[in-house]
């Protein structure tokens, strides 16, 4: 074979040795990522400032008696330093604080209710709940003070409402009470206008009527008997004594006691008298 055509095959012999001389780039494999919701490993001095925290939490708590703050707050604690047996013996403390607590506050609520002091009663079953929210005793007892509270509130509107209806009553009454007294001058008016009219016996007549229908009005009364008065005198002026005398009696009888014309009539009652005595045969 000629030299110059075993060249090409020469060449392409040495590329292909070089080719598997030279190693292969190297790959890189990623890390994996920290799954999601899964923390990383305290170190010790964040482990440490975390109990100093919830420590010092937890003796605040005990400190202004919140008993249920310090419960959460030692709990945490036993998670965080669970070989150290004073988080849980304090635990233990502030559960049974909380157990008291829970335990005079009912008692304390019961006592209210019993003295119906519903908002001395709310008060202790809400502390109760502060401490123990699931307390189902606080929860009956805070019950129990709405539905007494809705049956007041009730008791209260039909006492308002039943004060309302009687004082609706007594201004309807009154307002016709007073209507009726609004026409009495009226009537009586009426009456004395019919009697100067020159209608005795119907004017007297209505003033009777008039007097003996209100008798408590002593206004109305002494009107009726000056009017009749008044007529009397001016038949006793004009010599009709004895029709005056006759008016001046009823007059009295419409006026009551204490008229003015009384010792006018007595003296017409002697001189009629006398005239009377004279003219028998």
């Amino acid at each position: 074979m000629h030299a110059r055509s075993l060249w090409p095959v020469a060449a392409i012999i040495t590329i292909i040795i070089a080719a598997g001389c030279t190693p292969p780039p190297a790959i890189r494999i990623p890390e994996p990522e920290p799954e999601p919701g899964v923390p990383r490993r305290f170190t010790e001095e964040a482990e440490r400032q975390a109990v100093a925290k919830h420590r010092k939490l937890a003796q605040e708590a005990n400190r202004i008696g919140d008993y249920a703050t310090a419960v959460t707050q030692w709990q945490i604690l036993t998670l965080l330093a669970p070989n150290d047996p004073a988080n849980k013996s304090a635990l233990a403390s502030a559960r049974a604080s909380v157990t008291n607590g829970v335990r005079d506050q009912l008692a304390a609520a019961n006592a209210a209710l019993a003295a119906n002091d519903h908002e001395r009663a709310a008060q202790a079953a809400l502390r109760a709940m502060a401490l123990d929210p699931e307390n189902t005793d606080a929860a009956r007892i805070l019950r129990e003070i709405d539905r007494r509270r809705m049956a007041r509130l009730q008791a209260d509107r039909a006492a308002k409402a039943r004060i309302d209806d009687a004082m609706a009553i007594r201004n309807a009454l009154q307002n016709q009470a007073n209507a009726s007294e609004s026409s009495q001058p009226f009537e009586i008016d009426q009456a004395m206008e019919l009697f100067r009219a020159g209608d005795t016996a119907a004017g007297l007549r209505e003033l009777r009527a008039y007097v003996d229908a209100h008798p408590g009005n002593s206004s109305a009364r002494q009107r009726a008997g000056r009017v009749v008065a008044d007529r009397a005198r001016e038949l006793e002026d004009k010599g009709a004594r004895v029709e005056a005398l006759y008016l001046y009696d009823q007059a009295t009888a419409l006026y009551g006691d204490k008229a003015p014309w009384l010792m006018r009539a007595a003296a017409l009652r002697k001189t009629v008298g006398a005239a009377a005595a004279k003219a028998k045969p």
